[in-house]
């Protein structure tokens, strides 16, 4: 009886508990939960507008969907304005045109079920106004020189949205902000204030121009006018060289080590002290180069980023460097390196100094066009090439965090060449640039080129730094520790040209141009040393028959590039002087004034001309003159770099081995040189026929002579009125070493 009342117990339970199930599943919810979409203001007009999605939720079958105004898209599929079927979990966005009216709403009604839900945009209240009314700024006058100048605050009024801002020659701040060069956005009621750095030249003027939303408005900066006698710019900063910047050092951080040698004779050979007073490391100071950047600005201003980027990847190469890296942008003159106040001045005055040379990596095209131009290779890993193997690393690690590694590229023409080969963009009367290819540009200074064409690059090896390093032995080439080796082979860090009237122009005009080395006497007097072995002068022939005077001379060039080589304002003169017994002067060719100009040569009387070649002179207004003339896109002679498109003349003399035939275009020889048979690589022999003589005996005295600077590329400089070029011109002119002898011959001739 209990088992079957138990049986019977469990039966109704079971009955009741399928019941209530059956009654559950019958029970459906196609009412989801409320949903809300988030309006939108402020819209464009007539573009589709889409709105947030939202979740369905609440239900446990599916329900129907539908859209009034607009269309819906589940799930992330096409929109459709077609009744459809939702369920539990459906992401529902829904979609609209905006109105084609200002301030004008559109709504688009979502139904799920029975529950609905507006979605609204609202178009902008009026026309989007991104034209301010019109600022302007107070002008400065009298300001002191290289110094950051603050304009007055301006308001922002008359526009209603965000609008561009943007800045040219200066800084802006908005709100009291930082002062930025980047273009932004201002709003309407913001204030702006404006920075620059005044002039670093008296009286003059410089202009930051600010522009929001088409309207601009130009704060001008006034410097002070020069009270001082002799020169427009006020003494200029020697920049600190105990500098450090992400990849440099400075040149004086490298003296407690590799200042105070001497080698095996007790000759000073210090490194810093050497290098101190050559022009690489001053070459940010030249002023010459300097006068010469503004002419090029001034004559082709719209190349100004080409021309503040080329002429200072070898003259500033670490302040270029630098700023290349952190993008920031390249100028020279006015607000840029060369003004106290910038953040890469002392990385420009430090000028090619060690750790610019010795981090240059020795790449694959290390020696080609690739990296010609200062296209040299540097990266971040701090390490210092150099000459020797075996070199005790750790203190210069410890002490500076760069590290010293053997490399033998740093002995090699080719590292030279990243500098002393230079090819230049060339352009038009109306400054279009017609160069297309870095193999088109224009051969501004080729010496590496000339000396790859040499026998000095073959077979009869010599390097640039055999010529322009002297060397010593029993050098320790760091005076601490003491446990350093003496090496040999030591290469003295002068590196001696032949450019005597600039190394003048910095001893004379150290204060002026913020020089730091007391040491050009020895420079200029090495320079001198330089010059003389340079070349020979020596007679082939001569006779005095029948009141005619023939000479012959031989010009022996010992130099393993062109002579003279480089930049094309230098030439060489060949300065011949005819005497009788009496000492009377009855012929002259080449006569050289103590300004500089050659009486003879054409172009020191008409700068449109230039003095052919000559295999023959027979009267005192023929001048043998060795020179590099530029000639421009219409065959005229030109002085403007930037006009060089090719060489009207280059009779410059030749190394030895050079192949007149077979040279390449860049280094070809150009004019009556070419096809003068006694123009040859390594010398030249010019006659000369001087008739009417009737004495029985005469001195010859011929005289090989040297001028950096050529007076009608002077001239032409000086047409230009700016402050760097009229005191470039003041020291060019008080220099009396214009014009500097290579060599000398004196010999007599009688009947």
């Amino acid at each position: 009886m209990t088992r079957t009342l138990s049986f019977l117990f469990s039966l109704f339970w079971l009955s009741i508990t399928l019941y209530n199930v059956n009654a559950q599943a019958a029970v459906k919810d196609n009412t989801p939960d409320p949903f809300n979409f988030t309006d939108q203001t402020g819209v464009a007009l007539n573009i589709p507008i889409t709105s947030g999605s939202i979740t369905v939720t609440g239900i446990n079958t599916s329900t129907s969907i539908s859209v009034t105004g607009g269309q819906y898209s589940r799930n992330g599929g096409s929109f459709t304005s077609t009744k459809g079927t939702a369920y539990q979990g459906d992401s529902i966005r829904v979609r609209h045109t905006s109105a084609t009216a200002y301030n004008t709403t559109v709504n688009t009604i979502l139904t799920i079920g029975s529950v609905k839900d507006t979605f609204s945009s609202t178009t902008l209240v009026s026309a989007p106004d991104t034209t301010p009314n019109p600022f302007s700024f107070t002008q400065q006058t009298g300001v002191p020189l290289s110094t950051a100048v603050t304009s007055n605050a301006i308001s922002v009024i008359g526009i209603n949205t965000a609008t561009p801002i943007s800045i040219s020659g200066g800084l802006y701040s908005i709100n009291g902000g930082g002062f930025v060069a980047t273009a932004g956005s201002v709003n309407n009621g913001d204030t702006v204030t404006l920075r620059q750095i005044s002039s670093a030249s008296y009286s003059m003027t410089t202009n930051a121009v600010l522009t929001i939303g088409g309207v601009s408005g130009t704060f001008s900066v006034t410097t002070l006018a020069n009270t001082s006698v002799g020169f427009l710019l006020p003494p200029a900063s020697s920049g600190n060289p105990a500098f450090t910047s992400e990849h440099f050092s400075g040149s004086a951080n490298c003296t407690m080590c590799h200042n105070g040698l001497s080698d095996q004779n007790g000759q000073d050979v210090s490194i810093e002290t050497d290098w101190s007073s050559t022009m690489m490391a001053n070459s940010a100071r030249d002023p010459f180069w300097r006068a010469k950047v503004r002419s090029e600005l001034n004559r082709n201003p719209q190349l100004s980023s080409v021309i503040n980027d080329k002429c200072t990847r070898c003259h500033a190469p670490m302040a270029n460097f630098e700023a290349k890296k952190a993008g920031e942008p390249l100028e020279i003159l006015d607000n840029g390196f060369l003004n106290a106040g910038h953040s890469r001045h002392d990385e420009a005055l430090n000028g090619v100094s060690c750790t610019a040379c010795h981090q240059i990596k020795n790449s694959a095209d290390l020696g080609t066009l690739s990296r010609f131009t200062g296209q040299y290779e540097i990266d971040a890993s701090k390490t210092i090439y150099g000459p020797y193997d075996n070199v005790l690393a750790n203190p210069m690690i410890m002490n500076t965090g760069y590290t010293p590694t053997y490399s033998a590229h740093v002995k090699s023409s080719k590292l030279c060449a990243t500098c002393h080969n230079l090819k230049t963009p060339y352009v038009d009367d109306f400054g279009k640039v017609l160069s297309t290819t870095p193999e088109s540009e224009f051969p501004e200074q080729m010496p590496y080129s000339e000396w790859e064409h040499s026998s000095y690059a073959n077979t009869n090896p010599k390097s640039c730094q055999q010529c322009h390093m002297s060397r010593a032995n029993g050098v320790q080439i760091s005076n601490r520790p003491m446990m350093v080796q003496a090496r040999d082979d030591f290469a003295i860090h002068e590196f001696v040209g032949a450019n005597k009237l600039m190394l003048d122009v910095f001893d004379k005009n150290k204060q002026q141009l913020g020089v730091l080395s007391s040491n050009f006497a020895e420079t200029i007097g090495k320079t001198q040393n330089m010059l003389n072995s340079a070349a020979g002068i020596a007679p082939v022939s001569q006779t005095l028959v029948n009141n005619t005077l023939d000479f012959t001379l031989k010009i022996n060039s010992n130099t393993g590039h062109k002579l003279p080589s480089a930049y094309p304002s230098r030439r060489v003169i060949l300065h011949v002087t005819v005497k009788d017994s009496q000492g009377n002067v009855v012929f002259e060719s080449g006569k050289v004034n103590a300004n500089g100009s050659v009486v003879g040569i054409d172009a020191d009387a008409d700068r449109t001309a230039f003095e052919p070649h000559y295999d023959l002179i027979t009267r005192p207004d023929e001048v043998q003159v060795y020179e590099a003339i530029m000639g421009n896109n219409n065959n005229q002679v030109t002085y403007t770099l930037l006009r060089g498109m090719t060489y009207l003349k280059d009779n410059r003399l030749l190394p030895q081995g050079f192949d007149k035939a077979t040279a390449a275009n860049d280094v070809r020889v150009v004019g009556e040189a070419l096809t003068d048979g006694n123009f040859v690589g390594g010398s030249d022999e010019i006659s000369y026929r001087i008739s009417g003589l009737g004495n029985a005996g005469y001195q010859i005295e011929a005289e090989l002579l040297h001028q950096p600077i050529a007076y009608s590329f002077a001239q032409d400089l000086f047409t230009e009125a700016d402050a760097e070029v009229e005191d470039f011109k003041t020291m060019f002119k008080a220099s009396d070493l214009k014009s500097n002898r290579i060599a000398i011959s004196t010999f007599n001739v009688s009947r």
